[in-house]
């Protein structure tokens, strides 16, 4: 499944694991101190063994501690040549919605926007969809080019070929994993709630062929046990339809 790869460059995207804000149900955005459960370690120790590559050029994150949290445990399985962060892979900046209970946000006028029409929604005094996925998007574009530039500079040897992959390990939030699928799959963005990436969940996308490939989704040691709530970062439901 994974051998095609090769050393051509491939994304993985991790979420951070089950945070505190998880499991209180609530969009934490950018709230300071939000931090991994003892549940959420535990389940990501145990679906980062099931990574396809154990060898990443670049390992970055989201600044948010249970982003740093996720890719310092992530840092203790896999290699890494680079650790950096990057304020390019925070979350939404969910302004006056952050910190609210998803229970009160599904009340709102504006709940359905967010659902149905994303590329048009820009949170109360915080951040449109559409810039956060700009934003994430164009990282993680820089990356890949700098890891085809990587390649085109390896030197040709037998050597070389048995170096390692070029792979980049990004550790970063639901919705932004949800912008950046999206756009490698060709969706425009007022369909990206039609994705699902779970707490702690690694998703594979391959940028070595003409057009970017999704090799895999959500992938948990749990399987579906640990997307009990669809989407990512809060913005969908069990009872998905909107409001009203």
């Amino acid at each position: 499944m994974w051998a095609s790869l090769g050393h051509m460059p491939v994304i993985v995207l991790l979420r951070h694991g089950i945070s505190t804000a998880n499991t209180a149900g609530i969009l934490a955005g950018r709230t300071p101190g939000v931090s991994l459960t003892e549940q959420g370690v535990s389940a990501l120790e145990n679906t980062l063994r099931m990574l396809p590559q154990r060898s990443f050029t670049r390992l970055i994150h989201s600044p948010l501690l249970r982003c740093e949290q996720t890719a310092r445990i992530a840092a203790g399985v896999v290699e890494a040549e680079t650790i950096e962060a990057s304020p390019d892979l925070l979350e939404l900046d969910y302004g006056e919605w952050s910190g609210r209970s998803l229970e009160e946000l599904r009340r709102e006028d504006d709940w359905r926007l967010v659902l149905e029409q994303a590329s048009r929604f820009r949170f109360p005094g915080g951040e449109s969809i559409a810039e956060a996925a700009d934003r994430s998007v164009r990282r993680v574009r820089s990356v890949v080019e700098g890891l085809r530039a990587a390649e085109r500079e390896r030197p040709r040897s037998p050597q070389a070929e048995r170096g390692a992959p070029l792979w980049a390990l990004l550790v970063t939030h639901g919705d932004i994993i949800k912008a950046v699928v999206a756009d490698a799959l060709g969706l425009p963005l007022d369909d990206f709630q039609r994705l699902s990436v779970a707490p702690g969940s690694f998703s594979v996308i391959d940028f070595g062929a003409a057009h970017p490939v999704l090799t895999a989704l959500s992938v948990t040691s749990a399987g579906i046990a640990e997307a009990a709530e669809p989407g990512g970062g809060g913005l969908r439901t069990r009872a998905d339809t909107p409001p009203g």
